[in-house]
């Protein structure tokens, strides 16, 4: 993990503090907590195999996908782990009796 934050950056589903023990060789590869988190979305190759912490992230958080799924244009990423998405949908005025 590479640690570019002020606070220790970990995964909270994986245990960092274990204890080496004697005459086993221990593995350069780190423990990595992902999930499948269903309605038919693939687990991204990054998630699996990256090296990035983030508790907002659904696969790899402690976050649950739940209600819709949103369909948009992304319009601004300049916020951190947050995004702006543009929806075009068709509003009712009452007035008119129309959308527009």
């Amino acid at each position: 993990m590479d640690q570019t934050e002020k606070a220790f950056q970990k995964q909270d589903a994986v245990f960092v503090g274990s204890k080496r023990l004697l005459g086993k060789k221990s593995s350069k590869r780190s423990m990595r907590y992902w999930r499948n988190v269903g309605l038919s979305f693939a687990t991204p190759k990054e998630a699996k195999e990256g090296n990035f912490v983030d508790k907002k992230c659904p696969f790899t958080g402690n976050v649950s996908i739940r209600g819709k799924i949103l369909k948009g244009m992304v319009i601004s990423t300049k916020m951190k782990r947050t995004i702006i998405i543009r929806r075009n949908y068709l509003h009712y005025i009452k007035k008119f009796n129309r959308f527009e």
